[in-house]
């Protein structure tokens, strides 16, 4: 090997260890798995995967996805929790958590459902929290939701669905539409619209897909205000 060969070489490694040096800088810690129930995996910003365990650390970039049968839960630094339900596919596209204002969560529900309950961040700067689904953004205001993307085919009728458990969302899609969501109120885009209907709407009831779990008893325990010792 020619002495430049081998410089060129070193010099070729040293700036993927800085590539990756940065990356990894980059992607900050967001959360970590508090429990998981049946097969799920994580696919890292760089695509590497690995299966779900308890404990396991989950960063920004990350994509988690369910199997049928399977749950995740993660409680994310800023005290904000994610149920990821079966068959889902969620990803962390932003966390940023230095106690700062410019804080931040973004969260992409590619398929299926995600319970989501606000944190530090959403308390203190909900605006800089949003949860997208196909053509939809949810914004929060102090909030426990329940978000989901009913495929066509599906026994409940194809679209984007937003239940508020507690306080509010606003609902908005790319065309400029606009709803505010309230509690047990669900918020709903169809993703194909009958003659005359309103392609963004406010239901009633709430959707019959959505049952609750272990999970839930978890997150509730989780998120209860915690009663001073007397």
């Amino acid at each position: 090997m020619s002495p430049l060969f081998a410089i060129q070489n070193r010099f070729r490694l040293l700036i993927l260890a800085c590539l990756l040096l940065s990356f990894n800088s980059y992607a900050q810690e967001a959360g970590r798995v508090t429990r998981t129930s049946g097969k799920a995996t994580i696919t890292t910003a760089a695509n590497q995967v690995k299966a779900v365990a308890n404990g396991d650390t989950v960063s920004s970039g990350d994509t988690i996805a369910t199997e049928e049968d399977s749950q995740v839960l993660i409680r994310l630094k800023d005290n904000s929790t994610m149920a990821i339900r079966p068959k889902s596919k969620i990803k962390i596209a932003e966390f940023k958590f230095d106690n700062q204002p410019t804080d931040t969560i973004k969260t992409n529900v590619m398929s299926g459902t995600l319970r989501a309950v606000s944190g530090q961040i959403g308390k203190g700067q909900p605006d800089n929290v949003k949860y997208e689904a196909n053509t939809a953004t949810i914004g929060i205001r102090g909030t426990d939701i329940e978000l989901a993307i009913i495929p066509e085919g599906a026994k409940d009728r194809a679209g984007v669905y937003n239940y508020v458990h507690a306080g509010e969302v606003q609902m908005a899609l790319n065309t400029g539409e606009k709803v505010i969501v309230t509690k047990d109120l669900t918020g709903f885009t169809p993703d194909k619209l009958l003659p005359g209907e309103a392609r963004l709407q406010v239901l009633k009831d709430r959707p019959a897909f959505l049952v609750t779990g272990g999970f839930d008893a978890l997150i509730n325990q989780l998120t209860a205000p915690r009663l001073p010792m007397r």
